[in-house]
Formats: C-alpha cells, sequence, structure tokens
C-alpha cells in the first residue's frame, strides 16, 4: 500500500467517524428536547382546564357564549393544540377545543397526576402527543397536540446533519489529499538525494524541504553523500599513494604472502603445521611432499637476480620437490634441485608409516633461531603440531618459515 492510500484511510474514515457522532448527538440531543417540550406544552394545557373546572361552574361557563367564546379563544393560543375536553366520571365529555375523540368516548383512564403520554401516531400517519390532568370530582382533562411540525423539523434537520457529514468528509479528503501529496513530494525528493548519491549526480538544495522530519532525512541523506564522497576520496588517495609505493619487491611480497601461506596437514601418518614468521625472502618456499604412507618436508631459499625472479624459483622448486622428493634417495632430489633452482638453504626431513618420526621441527630461519626452535620441540612432549608452531610464531623474532612433524 503506497502512503498516498494509507493516509487517505485514514483521514477520511476518522473525519466521517467523528462528523458523524457529533451529528448523530445533536439529533437525538434536538428530538429529545423537542419532544420535551411537546410533553409539557400537552400537561400544562391540560392542567390549565383542570384548575378551571375545579373553580368554575364548567357547565354554566360554556352555556354563556361570551364564556364560551374566551375559552376557545385562549384555546386557540396553544401551539398545534387539536383537542381539548373534560371527561367526566361517567364518560360524558365536554369539547372545550377542537375535535372530539373518535365515537365520543375517549380512549384514556383518569391519571393520578399530571401525565403526558408517549408519542403516537394517529390513523393519518401524524405524531401526537397527548396530556391528562386530573380534576376534582374524579373527572380530568384531555389535550392533544399535534407534534407532526416538529418531527417535520426533525427530518429537515437530519438531512442537513448528513449533508455536513458529507461535507465533513469531502473536506478531510481534500485536505488529506493536500498533506500527502506535501509528504509524497518531499520523500520524493530525498529518493532524489539517494538517486544522486548512487549515480553521483548533482543533488537539490534541501531548502524546498517544509517537512520537519523529511528536512532531516534530506540532511541525513546528504551527511551519508558527504561521507560517501570523503570514503571514496580517502580511497583513490590511498590506491593512488600505492601505485607511487609499488615495486617489483612489494608485488612479490604480496604474491608470496598469497601461494606460501600457513599451512596444516596430514601426510605419511603424521601432522604437519607451517608458519610464516614476519617477511620470509622471495625465493623462500616450503613443500609437503606425501606418496602413499611416505611423506617429507622440505624448505629452502631459491636465488635469483630479481625478486620476481626469486619467487618464480620458489614456486617451481615448490612443485618439484611436491612430485618427485619421495622419488629415490631424498639426497639426490635436494642436489637436483640446488642445481636447476639455485636454492642456497635447504632443509628436510622424510618419514613413513612403517618409520614414524618423532616431534621435529624444519624451519628456514637464521642458525640461533633453528637452534631454539629444535629444542623447542623436543621439550614440547605431547603437544601438537599446529599448537608447536603458533609457540614457536609467539618466541621467534626472526623473517621465514618454521615447521613441526609430529
Amino acid at each position: 500500500m503506497s502512503i498516498r492510500g494509507a493516509f487517505l484511510l485514514l483521514v477520511v474514515p476518522l473525519f466521517l467517524l467523528l462528523a458523524g457522532v457529533n451529528a448523530g448527538l445533536v439529533y437525538f440531543w434536538e428530538r429529545a428536547e423537542a419532544e420535551r417540550g411537546l410533553e409539557r406544552q400537552a400537561i400544562a394545557a391540560a392542567v390549565t382546564v383542570a384548575a378551571f373546572a375545579d373553580t368554575q361552574d364548567l357547565g354554566a361557563a360554556l352555556a354563556d357564549p361570551v364564556r364560551d367564546a374566551g375559552i376557545k379563544d385562549a384555546a386557540r393560543h396553544v401551539t398545534g393544540l387539536t383537542s381539548l375536553y373534560l371527561v367526566e366520571p361517567d364518560g360524558r365529555l365536554w369539547q372545550l377545543a377542537g375535535n372530539p375523540p373518535p365515537g365520543g368516548r375517549t380512549p384514556f383512564a383518569r391519571p393520578t397526576r399530571p401525565t403526558a403520554l408517549p408519542i403516537e401516531i394517529d390513523t393519518h400517519g401524524h405524531h401526537r402527543v397527548t396530556g391528562l390532568a386530573p380534576a376534582a370530582e374524579g373527572r380530568f382533562v384531555v389535550a392533544r397536540i399535534d407534534a407532526q411540525p416538529v418531527f417535520e423539523r426533525m427530518a429537515g434537520l437530519l438531512r442537513l446533519l448528513v449533508v455536513l457529514v458529507a461535507g465533513a468528509g469531502l473536506v478531510g479528503l481534500v485536505l488529506a489529499l493536500v498533506i500527502v501529496r506535501s509528504i509524497v513530494r518531499e520523500l520524493a525528493g530525498s529518493s532524489a538525494m539517494i538517486e544522486a548519491i548512487r549515480t553521483d549526480a548533482p543533488a537539490a538544495d534541501i531548502e524546498g524541504f517544509r517537512i520537519r522530519e523529511t528536512r532531516d532525512l534530506a540532511l541525513a541523506v546528504r551527511l551519508m553523500r558527504t561521507s560517501v564522497q570523503g570514503r571514496l576520496a580517502r580511497g583513490r588517495h590511498e590506491l593512488a599513494r600505492r601505485d607511487r609505493e609499488r615495486d617489483e619487491a612489494a608485488s612479490a611480497a604480496a604474491f608470496h604472502e598469497t601461494a606460501f601461506p600457513a599451512l596444516t596437514v596430514d601426510a605419511g601418518g603424521a601432522t604437519v603445521a607451517i608458519r610464516r614468521l614476519g617477511r620470509p625472502p622471495a625465493g623462500g618456499f616450503y613443500a609437503v611432499a606425501s606418496q602413499g604412507d611416505r611423506a617429507g618436508l622440505v624448505m629452502g631459499v631459491c636465488a635469483g637476480e630479481t625478486p620476481a625472479a626469486a619467487l618464480a624459483q620458489a614456486l617451481a622448486a615448490q612443485r618439484y620437490f611436491e612430485t618427485h622428493l619421495l622419488e629415490g634417495e631424498a639426497e639426490d632430489r635436494i642436489a637436483e634441485a640446488k642445481a636447476a633452482f639455485g636454492a642456497v638453504r635447504l632443509a628436510w626431513r622424510t618419514w613413513s608409516m612403517a618409520e614414524p618420526v618423532a616431534a621435529a621441527a624444519v624451519s628456514l630461519l637464521d642458525p640461533g633461531d633453528a637452534a631454539r626452535a629444535e629444542a623447542y620441540v623436543a621439550r614440547a612432549q605431547g603437544v601438537t603440531a599446529a599448537d608447536i608452531v603458533e609457540d614457536l610464531g609467539a618466541l621467534l623474532s626472526g623473517p621465514g618459515f618454521v615447521g613441526a612433524v609430529g
């Protein structure tokens, strides 16, 4: 879902809900107040007539044309009054105003106190409010008021409230569209800045951002761009520095480290562990040969006119010893390697499963470090070959290779 859709789904229903709740509260409150006013009006008319009947001879008053006209004129001032009459205990009616009840008989019973009956709908579909008030000698007064105008006003109010709710939804929709358009535009600006970082293109100015959060995001993106540019500049500077410092010796040393890494391998029933110490010479090499139950380890240095030539000789010597060391006598292969590859320093050890070798050191170090390595290996009983070369790497400082067989 897009931000636009999510924002619209959030804002518009919220506006409609708030407007609907408020409209419902207004409508039901107005209707309740109107119905209460009609009931009080009906009760007031009934109570007034009941009080008059208690103090006056109603029959004499109605027989007097002047007083009868006055009573009817007063009844016309009661808004919406449709019927007003006094009911005798025997059911006789004294009609004071409006129309008498159907059949000339009232359907109501004498109340004990002034009261208003629930609003009813007559046969013509009109709403009526009936007020009852007790009078002396078992009589009571009935006042009926037409409530239809009030309900028509309530219907008009309901239509107005529906229009207002729809208008509130429309206003919410417009506001949501305006706000989400602003957010989407600024997020698109942030995306454009990120794309500018990816393509190394010019980025837009952050002054166009109006929302604080998107402005902060744009500042973070700009800082990221600056950081990326700085990192790239530092990388280019470092590459340029390395290009200036690169020579044949440095290149040969870098390749030598890859070609002759630290090594741990099982051969001829023994474990061989080899480790680099410092930066061995470019012509330094080691070779582990294995054939059936026989194995051997050779370390040496090949001479060369240049570091690259010495490295090439060392690689060739390694392949030669891995293939041919165990063919015949090892001393013959050593002599051939000295002649063929210019090997000037060589140390080796061979063994087999039939003639296992005790813990031994083979190293390409100066004489002092070589003697210390052999002495350490002779005393390191029960220590694995890998642990021995790790210890020797920490104890010895001269450049070269050190290996342990055991």
